[in-house]
């Protein structure tokens, strides 16, 4: 029961990180650990027998959902209004020579 969950954590989790654009990874390296601290407790603490598991996962889910929220909104920030500034600044002509 609980294995295909934290295997679907770590899946999600994969698929999260990847989302990442290499020149915002540093800005993200924060939010990075503080999911892995909330991680650690299935890596260390954790048995199959321990009660709480639920309140792990749903902490865990919690984690990833707003990790992702905020990937997705640096990267629509950076191709939206960085990039496609970017672009149109590059086809501005500032003089126009004979």
């Amino acid at each position: 029961m609980y294995n295909n969950e934290l295997q679907f954590v770590l899946r999600e989790y994969d698929r999260i990180v990847n989302k990442i654009r290499p020149n915002t990874k540093s800005l993200l390296v924060p939010h990075l650990e503080d999911l892995e601290y909330k991680l650690r407790p299935g890596m260390v603490t954790l048995t199959w027998t321990s009660m709480n598991i639920d309140g792990y996962l749903t902490h865990v889910h919690q984690g990833l959902s707003k990790l992702e929220q905020l990937i997705i909104n640096i990267n629509d920030i950076m191709e939206n209004r960085i990039e496609n500034n970017l672009k149109s600044l590059s086809k501005t002509v500032l003089v126009n020579l004979p």
